[in-house]
C-alpha cells in the first residue's frame, strides 16, 4: 500500500513537471518598414511555458522568450530578448529598437532602447541616444495600437499613443506623461524634431 501511494506521488509530481517545462513556441515572418523605402523581413520567434486552464484557476505560462532575426547590407542581425519589439528603425547605417518590457517587473512596464552594432548584434543604450525624429512606433501587437493614430502625427490623436510615452522617456520626463500639458509637449516635440527636421532636408 505504502509502494502504490508513493509510486502515485511520484507519478503525480513528475506529471506536474512534464507539463510545466512544457512551451508554446510561435516563428512569424514580419515585413518591416524601417526606413523610407527601405523594408526588412524579419523573423521573430516567441516561446514561452504552456498555459494551461483559464484565468481564474490556470497555471503555467511566463519564462517568456524572443529573438528577432534579419539580414541587411550583407549582415545577419539577432537579438534575443524576452521583450516585445514595438519600434525597428534603420538611420545612418544602425538599427534602431525598442521594446516592451513588462518582464522584468509587471508592476513596473517600461521600454528599453538598443543601438545595433557591426556585428549585428545588438547594445542596450539611454532612452536621450535615440534618434528623436524616428521614435515612431511601427510595429504593433496589441489592439490598443492603433496604426492609425499615427498618420500624419496628429497630435490630439497622439495623446494615448506609445509613440508620445516614448517621447516623455526620450526627454527625460516620463513623471509629465499624464500631466494636462501632454498635447502641448506633443507638439513641441513634433515640430522641434520632425517638422523641422523635414523643412531642412
Amino acid at each position: 500500500m505504502i509502494y502504490a501511494i508513493l509510486g502515485l506521488l511520484v507519478l503525480i509530481v513528475g506529471s506536474i513537471y512534464i507539463l510545466s517545462v512544457q512551451r508554446d513556441t510561435k516563428k512569424s515572418t514580419e515585413n518591416i518598414e524601417v526606413a523610407k523605402n527601405t523594408v526588412i523581413q524579419m523573423e521573430r520567434i516567441h516561446s514561452q511555458k504552456k498555459y494551461y486552464g483559464g484565468h481564474a484557476f490556470g497555471w503555467g505560462g511566463g519564462d517568456v522568450k524572443n529573438s528577432i532575426e534579419f539580414d541587411y547590407d550583407k549582415i545577419n542581425y539577432l537579438h534575443k530578448t524576452p521583450f516585445i519589439p514595438i519600434v525597428i528603425k534603420l538611420y545612418k547605417e544602425n538599427f534602431y529598437l525598442v521594446y516592451y518590457d513588462r518582464e522584468t517587473d509587471f508592476d513596473n512596464i517600461t521600454y528599453r532602447f538598443y543601438k545595433s552594432t557591426k556585428k549585428g548584434d545588438f547594445k542596450e543604450i539611454n532612452p536621450s541616444e535615440f534618434p528623436k525624429h524616428i521614435a515612431i512606433q511601427n510595429r504593433f501587437w496589441s489592439s490598443t495600437n492603433k496604426p492609425e493614430d499615427l498618420i500624419g502625427l496628429i497630435p490630439e490623436k497622439l495623446v494615448n499613443t506609445t509613440t508620445t510615452y516614448l517621447w516623455y522617456l526620450i526627454e527625460g520626463k516620463p513623471e509629465k506623461y499624464n500631466w494636462d500639458t501632454r498635447i502641448e509637449f506633443i507638439k513641441e516635440y513634433k515640430e522641434k524634431y520632425i517638422t523641422n527636421r523635414a523643412k531642412e532636408n
